[in-house]
Parts: structure tokens; C-alpha cells; sequence
């Protein structure tokens, strides 16, 4: 029997996030400086900034300021791009600030960064003055080490980055939420993993370094727009798939997204519309996008018959482009995971695999007044505190898993692949 309640641990994963997601290599620069490169953008506008812009390196203090370090400054070339040396041994949480008479937009360099090596940092716009707002946001409450750089890279886009530019609120809510949301995923590996969650959590964090440092490389190099959107969707698939690729089951891997995902959208209920709407998309996504594989691989481990297996990829296309249509609405997120849920459950009923009045008999207890689904939705709405969250969640966990072996008669394979395949369907529904 598949358990789904443990003794919850100290948050101690939370410290072993590193704030990485960069691009390094050693050099022959002088060892008493570091080299960071990149270039710079007009705003929003993805064009290379005019003559006249100045870099220069600059430093996030404890309080969150931005602190211009002396001798640092240098001119953009014609093509927006910049080489900026600091002595790295002398500050942490290093920045670079780019100034001309139009604007003043930065970026920063999320790691330790080393004297003799050099580093490239994703194009400077509106958008990477809005990350690092929130970045500095998370140094000023002492929680830069719980978040990575590709979780604030996942929440904050150019179609939001103005109004988080615009109202210093938005980026300490961010901040907040990032930080509530990275809790509850470190006693979620704590709970499920117990002697290896540290390697686990590892596991994601390099590969969440990876993603991010394969993203800034192709946007500093990108000239398109084509481009860029490749390159976002790239690093989108990576997000998730580095989760994926931790040595966990697909279904396990869903439920730590989708949880991170909850927890930060009910930490953000305070934020604008515009930068509400623009986060409920990006996190949708990126649990619509990690459900579905996992319910593909489900389906594929249940032997599910290939005529179930392809209206699963259908319903997934129609989820993930739902969302993308929706601008964010919450309602209309929700309605396309329920449609989503009902397209999955139609075929498990017409899969002779499995018992069509049994599937049926099982989703509907779930979903009935009374059952495991309202209790959910009730009590999961707007809760942030990580114990709380998690034993909402092993509660809702085991109900299903209880609901279905009191309703399906089978090996105990199947019973786990309903088990885990009505969770996937009914926790974002």
C-alpha cells in the first residue's frame, strides 16, 4: 500500500539552494578582478541600446539598496554589448547597472562571484531590473539562498516587468512568495525523500543552473523575436524537467510543481491585476506542462491502450494552449484543467484496461460534496504556512488512494496507477 503521510522535518534543504543560473568560465583576466559581459537593451524593446549608456558594477547591500561600486565604470559598444571588471573578493550579490539619459535598467549576477573568471548575464532591460528588484528583495529578508534564480525567471516577464518596476510592493510581494513556496518544497523533499532529499534537491538545483545558463547564453545571442520565444520555451521545459530528471517518478515530480506553484499564486493575491494575470499564466503553464507528462507516463506504465494514450497528448495541447489564451484568469485556468480532467477520465472509462463504471464510481466520490476535492479546495484556498500546506495535501493524497482501493479491485500496480492518475487530474481541476 502506498503511503502517502510522514513525519515532516526541519526545513534544512532550504539553505542548499544556491543562487546560481549564470554563465562562467575561467579566463586569462587579471586574478585581482572578474569580467562580466552581456549587453544591453532599450527597456522592453529587445533593440540595443543607444550610444551614451554606461555600465558599471554595483553591489545589493543587506537593506536590498543598490550600491554604485567606484571605478567600475565602462561604455557599451554600438552593439549594446559591455565587459565590466570589479574585484570580486571586496563584494557579494553583485549588479550591473546600465545608465543613459532615457533610463536606468540593470542586472545581476546570481552567484559568488570569483576573481580570474568571467561571467555573461542575460541581456539588460526592464525585464532584468525587474528580477533584480525582486532578487534584492529577497537579500533585505535574508531569504537569497532559498530561491534560484530560474524561479524568479519563471514568475517575472517583460509584460510584467513595468508595473513591478513601477511599485517597489510588487517585487517584496514576489519575493514573499518565492520564499513560501520554496519552504513548502523543501518539506515536501524532506517528507518524501527523508535520506535523500539533499542529493534529490541537489539533482534540481544543477539542473535548474543548467537551464538558466543555457537561457541567458541564447538570449544574448538571439536577434529575433522567433528567437527569444524559442529560447523562453526551451527554458520552460527545462524548468520542469529538471525535476523530472532528478531520479523521481513523473507523478512526484508533478505534485512538488504544482504544489510550488499553489503556494506562490495564493501568496500573490495581493499583487496587481496586470502582474497577477501575467503570473497565473507563467505558473500554469509550467504545472499544466509537468501534470501532463506525468499522466502520460502513467498512462504508458498502466498499459493503457494507444487510443487512450493519444486523447491524453490531445488533451494536453488543449490545455497548455487554454491557458495561454486565458490572459490569465483564474477562472478560466481552472476551467481548462477541469476540462482537462474530464478529457482524462473519458479515457480511462473506454480503456479496457480498466472498469468504466469503477472509474467513474471513484472520480465522482472525489468530487462530490462531501468528498476528497472540496475538503481540498476549501481548506488549500489562500494557505501559505509549509505545515499547513503539506498535511492539506498528504490528507487529500490519502483519501484518494483510499477511494479507489474501496472501489477497484486489481494489482496492486493498477491500483497505484489510478491512484496516482486521479491526483494528477484532480488537484489543479
Amino acid at each position: 500500500m502506498m503511503t502517502f503521510t510522514r513525519k515532516l522535518k526541519s526545513t534544512t534543504l532550504i539553505l542548499g539552494l544556491a543562487m546560481l543560473g549564470f554563465s562562467c568560465s575561467d579566463s586569462d583576466n587579471n586574478s585581482e578582478s572578474a569580467t562580466i559581459s552581456g549587453k544591453v537593451e532599450n527597456g522592453n524593446q529587445k533593440v540595443a541600446a543607444a550610444d551614451g549608456t554606461v555600465v558599471s558594477a554595483a553591489r545589493i547591500t543587506s537593506n536590498g539598496s543598490i550600491q554604485t561600486i567606484d571605478g567600475t565604470e565602462a561604455d557599451t559598444e554600438a552593439s549594446g554589448r559591455f565587459d565590466v571588471a570589479v574585484n570580486a573578493d571586496a563584494y557579494q550579490n553583485i549588479v550591473v547597472q546600465a545608465k543613459s539619459e532615457a533610463e536606468t535598467n540593470m542586472g545581476y549576477v546570481a552567484a559568488k562571484v570569483e576573481n580570474g573568471s568571467s561571467y555573461t548575464i542575460k541581456p539588460i532591460n526592464a525585464e532584468s531590473s525587474a528580477e533584480t528588484k525582486v532578487f534584492a528583495e529577497l537579500v533585505a529578508s535574508g531569504n537569497a539562498k532559498m530561491v534560484n534564480k530560474s524561479e524568479i525567471e519563471a514568475v517575472v516577464t517583460s509584460n510584467s516587468a513595468a508595473a513591478i518596476n513601477a511599485n517597489a510592493s510588487e517585487s517584496s510581494r514576489i519575493a514573499a512568495a518565492l520564499s513560501n513556496s520554496a519552504r513548502v518544497r523543501a518539506e515536501y523533499f524532506e517528507s518524501e525523500f527523508e535520506g535523500e532529499s539533499e542529493a534529490k534537491m541537489e539533482a534540481v538545483t544543477n539542473a535548474m543552473i543548467d537551464a538558466q545558463t543555457q537561457l541567458e547564453a541564447q538570449l544574448n545571442n538571439s536577434n529575433s523575436v522567433e528567437a527569444r520565444q524559442e529560447a523562453y520555451a526551451t527554458f520552460r521545459a527545462s524548468f520542469t524537467n529538471a525535476y523530472l530528471n532528478a531520479e523521481m517518478e513523473a507523478s512526484t515530480a508533478a505534485k512538488i510543481v504544482e504544489m510550488w506553484g499553489r503556494v506562490f499564486i495564493n501568496s500573490t493575491s495581493s499583487a496587481s491585476a496586470e502582474v497577477k494575470s501575467e503570473m497565473n499564466t507563467q505558473v500554469s503553464i509550467l504545472t499544466a506542462t509537468i501534470i501532463d507528462t506525468a499522466v502520460k507516463a502513467e498512462m504508458e506504465a498502466a498499459g493503457t491502450e494507444q487510443s487512450s494514450r493519444d486523447a491524453v497528448v490531445q488533451a494536453g495541447v488543449t490545455l497548455k494552449s487554454e491557458i495561454n489564451a486565458s490572459a490569465g484568469v483564474m477562472s478560466e485556468i481552472r476551467a481548462a484543467f477541469e476540462t482537462y480532467h474530464d478529457e482524462v477520465r473519458t479515457a480511462l472509462e473506454n480503456d479496457s484496461n480498466f472498469s468504466a463504471s469503477a472509474i467513474v464510481t471513484v472520480d465522482s466520490e472525489i468530487n462530490s460534496n462531501s468528498g476528497a476535492k472540496s475538503s481540498f479546495d476549501s481548506s488549500i484556498a489562500a494557505t501559505i504556512s509549509a505545515d499547513l500546506v503539506m498535511n492539506i495535501y498528504n490528507s487529500f493524497y490519502s483519501s484518494i488512494e483510499s477511494t479507489v482501493e474501496s472501489n477497484i479491485s486489481g494489482s496492486e500496480a493498477e491500483l497505484e496507477a489510478v491512484t496516482e492518475l486521479m491526483i494528477l487530474i484532480n488537484t489543479a481541476s
